[in-house]
């Protein structure tokens, strides 16, 4: 054929094939326990910090796509025996998460009634759920690993759009940035030890940690630019850019409540 070679030919196994390495399980729990706990701590200051800005500190899809993907891989699909506590436990976890969203998310989603987002959030949820049964039983993921892996570049990169559409540091703290960091750290080398021959992992690992990198980056200049201490564990909520009067408060006015308050300043102003 007149057309060059191809520069990297397919393997004769699929890497997807192949089981997980023969590792002693002590490496195993010395890798997981930091991973989890590094999700754990930034799901619980997460929640501290929504309490306090009424707005929520985990992005509305990693709410969405989380909570679908321990739910199926914990009540729905065969795991591990191990395993399918913790995914439940997650799950449980993600569930008091999902009332905070429903109560604040809305709040990012300006032109949505809260009818539509509530519509919105559960019929994300149900998709993510068919998505990951489908997808794990196609590959036969008994782990969850593609799936788990594959939308963790998608989850990191939602804290960054996160902050771009707020515009302001609102819910978020340089805690959860990191201990979200560590977790995800510590993640990728426990799916490396498991599945070292997986290229694929490496690459998608190496995004995550970039994209984490560069999401705590990003907030420790934005809370510099607001002019407060990014270290500061109770600093008071954001002013949300371009509220009239310079309103400083987590929670955006509800519908009615902006002509209310315009239609006040009016009536001081001519009186």
């Amino acid at each position: 054929m007149w057309f060059p070679p191809a520069l990297i030919d397919l393997p004769n196994i699929a890497p997807v094939t192949l089981p997980e390495a023969d590792r002693p399980s002590w490496l195993f729990w010395i890798l997981m326990g930091p991973c989890a706990s590094g999700w754990l701590v930034a799901y619980g200051l997460a929640i501290y910090r929504a309490k306090l800005d009424k707005r929520v500190g985990i992005p509305v899809f990693v709410v969405e796509v989380n909570l679908a993907w321990e739910f199926t891989l914990s009540l729905i699909l065969d795991q591990a025996d191990v395993q399918r506590p913790i995914n439940l436990s997650w799950f449980l976890v993600d569930c008091f998460i999902l009332r905070q969203t429903l109560a604040y998310g809305w709040k990012d989603y300006p032109g949505m009634s809260r009818r539509t987002f509530r519509w919105m959030v559960f019929g994300v949820i149900a998709w993510s759920a068919v998505f990951h049964i489908m997808t794990t039983y196609e590959l036969k993921d008994a782990t969850g690993i593609y799936t788990g892996t594959g939308l963790n570049v998608f989850l990191s990169l939602s804290f960054i759009f996160m902050l771009n559409r707020r515009g302001s540091s609102l819910g978020q703290s340089m805690y959860v940035a990191l201990a979200k960091g560590i977790g995800s750290f510590f993640a990728g080398w426990t799916v490396l030890v498991m599945y070292p021959g997986h290229h694929l992992f490496i690459f998608l690992f190496l995004t995550v940690w970039t994209i984490d990198a560069t999401y705590c980056v990003l907030l420790y200049r934005k809370v510099r630019e607001e002019g407060r201490s990014p270290w500061a564990w109770n600093r008071g909520p954001a002013e949300v850019p371009d509220a009239p009067g310079g309103l400083a408060t987590g929670s955006a006015p509800r519908h009615g409540e902006r002509e209310h308050e315009e239609a006040a300043v009016r009536s001081a102003a001519s009186g």
